[in-house]
């Protein structure tokens, strides 16, 4: 029976290497990368994230001549498989001070926070509004349908008021409503004519009171109800 070999996993980065090799690869300079990227602020345990594998990886070489990163796996440590870097090695150039990385710092901050949405506030109840709110919560759900029962009986009450008619005699200081029904003046003062009939439908009115408070109109000086009359222009509407 045989024993397969575990496949190796990604090992931990160490913080200072003695090879001596050095990539090939164009060094990588600060300034081309993002301040939130660095980490200087403890010089001799500084660290950056790699071009290639995107992991945080330490700078070795720190009170040396030369700075590089330290030889690392592109996958987590013990978890991922041991797949070396291209980037393990490469040198390191520090194109600006510590000064300068902690003010670029400070302005990526300063412009992301400017770019976040600002938090929008509710708007603040009104005192009374406050108060009904708290009294609400207190009363709970069987207090707000005692109330509202107490609110429906009132109401119902109310109702009732209205529709009843009040009793007593009219008054006696303004003038008498009248009963009869309204017509314009220029009607009251003609003449009856006895039994109107409209010149396109037939229909017919007692009198010529009654046909002008129907809307009757004439049209090419012919009776015409209130309904046919419609049908033609204003303009050629003449009133009785």
């Amino acid at each position: 029976m045989s024993i397969t070999a575990a496949a190796p996993t990604a090992k931990e980065r160490p913080r200072r290497t003695r090879t001596k090799r050095v990539s090939t690869l164009p060094a990588i300079k600060l300034s081309q990368l993002l301040p939130s990227h660095i980490d200087l602020r403890n010089p001799l345990k500084a660290v950056l994230v790699c071009e290639d594998c995107e992991t945080w990886v330490p700078i070795t070489g720190m009170q040396s001549k030369v700075q590089k990163l330290v030889p690392h796996h592109t996958g987590k440590a013990h978890v991922a498989a041991a797949l070396h870097c291209r980037s393990s090695n490469r040198r390191i150039e520090f194109d600006m001070t510590m000064p300068e990385w902690r003010q670029a710092l400070t302005d990526a901050a300063t412009e992301a926070s400017s770019r976040q949405a600002a938090a929008v506030l509710p708007k603040a109840f009104s005192p009374q509004t406050d108060r009904t709110l708290r009294g609400r919560s207190e009363r709970g759900a069987v207090g707000r349908r005692a109330e509202w029962a107490g609110v429906l009986y009132r109401v119902r009450q109310a109702d009732q008021m209205r529709r009843a008619v009040p009793q007593g005699a009219r008054p006696t200081g303004g003038p008498d409503v009248p009963l009869d029904h309204l017509v314009p003046r220029q009607a009251a003062e003609q003449p009856e004519q006895g039994l109107l009939t409209c010149e396109r439908c037939g229909t017919t009115e007692s009198g010529l009171t009654s046909a002008v408070a129907a809307g009757w109109c004439r049209i090419t000086r012919r009776a015409h109800c209130g309904r046919c009359s419609e049908r033609f222009p204003a303009w050629t509407r003449t009133s009785f």
